[in-house]
């Protein structure tokens, strides 16, 4: 069993540091057993990156996109049970977005949730506003493919043709209670073309390139690296080989 004290020092020798604004995506089951549970997870996290340091876990939720009504108080993270604990969390700030929120915790909590924004991977989104931060992303115990969001803002900001923005409009509601009828973008893949998503080998290539530091935490595969190193890497290397991010299943 994991204990506190070990991943504090497991997440510290992986390089997570005080006042790092660092976004986790996590599967807790991979760690293979932790003393306390989840929440054991979180707290270490937490002392680790210290007071100064931000958290910010995903609380990505689909159903806004099959006409179900979201509430910001309310819409469960679909994203595991530490982001669901830290949604949770009376010290968190949630971003109001209805498939991309986050929950946040600590000092750049209010920069990070102030601006409402529609686009799901734009500039002014979380994945945006974390390369202002020179914010770091951790992934524990899950695939590339089944983790990094971030690629698709890589994808938005610098334009692709495999995939094309897609409006959503439903109910949402906000922290007061009122109910409005809101639209929202995302960045979709072009189904018809028959693409999939695939972007573990653009996640092994930064990992043979030495821009990710890896670790085995319990029995889980734990990843950190730099947002901007991403965004240039992926930047310049979609251009060379569009095959590192996607592929087109052929009829």
């Amino acid at each position: 069993m994991l204990t506190h004290p070990t991943l504090t020092h497991e997440f510290q020798t992986l390089g997570v540091q005080p006042g790092d604004t660092l976004l986790v995506h996590s599967s807790y089951k991979s760690l293979g057993g932790v003393e306390g549970g989840p929440q054991t997870v979180i707290d270490a996290l937490l002392d680790v990156l210290s007071p100064t340091g931000t958290l910010i876990m995903p609380n990505f939720n689909f159903d806004f996109c099959k006409g179900v009504p979201w509430d910001v108080r309310e819409t469960p993270s679909r994203m595991g049970a530490i982001t669901e604990l830290v949604r949770k969390d009376p010290r968190a700030k949630r971003v109001f977005h209805p498939i991309y929120s986050f929950a946040i915790i600590g000092p750049q909590a209010e920069f990070l949730t102030a601006e409402r924004y529609t686009s799901s991977y734009g500039e002014n989104s979380v994945f945006g506003k974390l390369r202002e931060l020179d914010g770091k992303i951790m992934v524990i115990g899950l695939s590339y493919n089944d983790s990094m969001t971030f690629f698709h803002h890589v994808e938005e900001m610098e334009g692709v043709d495999y995939r094309y923005m897609k409006s959503f409009t439903g109910q949402v509601t906000d922290w007061d209670g009122t109910t409005r009828e809101e639209s929202f973008t995302m960045l979709v893949r072009d189904i018809e073309k028959g693409v999939h998503t695939m972007v573990d080998p653009m996640g092994a290539l930064m990992e043979e390139a030495g821009m990710i530091t890896v670790r085995q935490i319990g029995e889980a595969k734990v990843s950190l690296m730099r947002a901007n190193e991403v965004y240039a890497f992926t930047a310049r290397e979609m251009r060379r080989e569009p095959g590192l991010l996607y592929y087109v299943e052929k009829e």
